[in-house]
């Protein structure tokens, strides 16, 4: 099947599955005091509500955008498909892989690009090389989202750049990194401290990973931060403890990493105590 067909029939199932979801119930009681602006906190099977600061406010989520970027790759690419770097995509500024218009790389090797180094360029690229050029691909993101019961995001670009009409909301990317964890590779990805990515040529570059917490916090398995003027300090963290996992996001915080700890804490000790294990009784992680 060539790729043309294969976007038509991927279009055509969201199209066909496209559900509004109705937001979970929950009670806010013991908050944890942090510093984010909003947040949520989702239990990554079963998508039930923890703990949610502002949750539902539209606000711009900076690289986090990425994820779904990523995930739309996932499903629609071939790993090992071969990109050739558009002038437009090497042009992409800020956080880059220092793409050169011409290079060939993996779709493989420009999602570590986008999902560790927070490469901008790597975003337009995998864009073009999926639906053939980012306007298209980011229709796309945007129908997706909408199949998950994202009601308060909106794509304008690929990989977060500024944009004010370029917005989500801490609980749809809870929806979308929900979504993306269930693939395979996405969960690998992720949990990665570094990766050298490699190009056709001989060219090779160490990344690393921006996400602190996959050092700093016993059983970290993901997933990205951002950064923005606007959007200040950003991040999905995801964490596990025995058979229960949980996803944070946080928007706009004075120490990201800080608060992710507190509430991947607070979420894995709301589900410990629900299933009688072992977390409840252990002395919550002091940093």
């Amino acid at each position: 099947m060539n790729k043309k067909k294969k976007i038509i029939i991927f279009l055509s199932i969201l199209v066909i599955s496209f559900q509004i979801s109705v937001y979970p119930a929950w009670a806010d009681s013991d908050v944890p005091e942090i510093s984010a602006e909003a947040a949520v906190v989702m239990d990554l099977h079963t998508g039930e509500i923890l703990y949610q600061k502002s949750a539902f406010e539209k606000r711009p989520p900076a690289s986090l955008t990425k994820v779904m970027t990523a995930y739309l790759a996932l499903k629609l690419g071939d790993l090992q498909e071969t990109a050739l770097i558009s002038p437009y995509a090497a042009a992409t500024g800020e956080s880059t892989l220092n793409l050169k218009a011409g290079e060939k790389i993996t779709l493989e090797n420009l999602l570590y690009g986008a999902l560790l180094r927070s490469a901008n360029d790597s975003c337009v690229a995998i864009a073009e090389l999926i639906a053939g050029d980012e306007e298209r691909f980011i229709e796309m993101m945007n129908l997706q989202g909408k199949v998950l019961g994202c009601k308060n995001t909106q794509f304008c670009n690929t990989n977060g750049l500024p944009d004010a009409a370029h917005y989500s909301s801490a609980y749809d990317l809870a929806l979308i990194t929900r979504a993306a964890m269930q693939e395979e590779k996405f969960r690998y990805i992720v949990r990665q401290k570094e990766k050298i990515i490699a190009w056709e040529s001989e060219r090779r570059q160490k990344v690393n990973n921006t996400n602190r917490l996959l050092v700093e916090y016993p059983g970290a398995i993901g997933v990205k931060t951002g950064t923005t003027n606007a959007a200040g300090q950003c991040l999905i963290a995801a964490a596990n403890f025995e058979e229960q996992e949980v996803v944070v996001v946080i928007l706009k915080s004075k120490n990201r990493f800080a608060d992710g700890k507190i509430l991947l804490d607070y979420g894995l000790k709301q589900k410990d105590v629900e299933t009688g294990g072992n977390y409840a009784n252990l002395e919550i992680s002091n940093y």
